[in-house]
């Protein structure tokens, strides 16, 4: 709302004992922005009422001290006072439309990826969350959440310097606040994660800034992470007390599979397609050893990767 103020003051005429009214302020031009709205004040001294006009036409029904206008056009006011006696018309407030209104846009875009490894059960990984300014004009006030899904377990945030990010337990919420990002500026939160359960999980971010965005379609991004239902231990005892005595991956079977281990050195001790459970670390001393196991989950090799310690004293 933008506004005006008609003066008048109160001079005496020795016309009649009736004191009138003479303008003293002079003419104004008010540029209109689209969609606003201007009020024009009157100010006459012992007025008691008003007639507003619209390029020198009454307008109807306008007879108070206040007038909003809402369109472009050449107003002036008259005033009266008690005894019925009239002001000279005021000098005009040229109202002249305007260009619509300044809207400030912030293209914000956010990408969320998830570590590219083949992951198990009671595996811990990263989310990593991207935040990006698209936009001609510098955004503000960002906000960024993720509700995390109750396949992971939350462990620990890492946001770029100078945002804020902070979890929920009760609402499993990530709400992560960015100050401002310039154009083309970005900004990156990781999320430190454990794998609860099998199959694929899928986690969605969301952002939002104050000014507009001219495409919504970026401001969601959806990971998906694959959690194989095996469980890789990192020790077996073959000591012959018929407990822990093989290399046993749970469930591994179920899966077209080759494992190959490997000693300290990188040299292959054991390999085997199909495995089944029975490496039994025959013939090696105790130690640690690599192993590279691949897994074919549906149409897509997965390989882990990771260290198994031979022991053979009695447990």
């Amino acid at each position: 709302m933008i506004n005006r103020k008609i003066s008048f003051v109160s001079s005496m005429l020795l016309l009649s004992a009736t004191a009138c009214f003479a303008q003293s302020s002079g003419p104004q031009t008010v540029n209109l922005p689209q969609g606003a709205s201007l009020k024009l004040r009157a100010n006459s001294v012992n007025a008691s009422t008003y007639q507003w006009l619209k390029d020198n036409q009454i307008v109807s029904g306008a007879i108070g001290q206040e007038f909003t206008v809402f369109v472009s056009g050449t107003y002036t006011v008259i005033s009266y006072n008690i005894e019925g006696c009239a002001s000279d018309i005021s000098e005009a407030v040229i109202v002249v439309s305007g260009s619509s209104p300044v809207i400030l846009k912030a293209d914000m875009m956010v990408t969320k990826t998830s570590e590219n490894r083949a992951l198990t059960l009671n595996d811990s990984f990263d989310y990593t969350i991207n935040v990006k300014n698209n936009g001609i004009d510098k955004a503000t006030n960002i906000k960024v959440t993720d509700e995390l899904p109750p396949e992971v377990e939350f462990q620990q945030l890492t946001p770029t310097a100078g945002s804020n990010a902070r979890y929920s337990f009760a609402t499993r919420t990530v709400l992560w606040e960015i100050d401002s990002l310039q154009n083309g500026e970005s900004a990156d939160l990781r999320i430190k994660t454990k794998a609860l359960k099998a199959g694929v999980i899928y986690n969605t971010a969301k952002v939002s800034a104050d000014q507009a965005d001219p495409n919504l379609a970026n401001n969601v991004s959806t990971a998906s992470t694959s959690v194989a239902g095996i469980i890789i231990p990192n020790v077996f005892t073959p000591n012959g007390d018929n407990k822990n005595e093989t290399f046993e991956i749970p469930g591994v079977q179920a899966f077209e599979n080759e494992i190959t281990i490997l000693n300290r050195w990188g040299g292959t001790v054991y390999f085997k397609k199909g495995y089944n459970n029975e490496w039994t670390g025959r013939g090696l001393n105790e130690g640690t050893y690599f192993y590279v196991l691949r897994l074919k989950i549906g149409t897509k090799w997965e390989i882990y990767k990771g260290y198994i310690t031979l022991l053979r004293g009695k447990q």
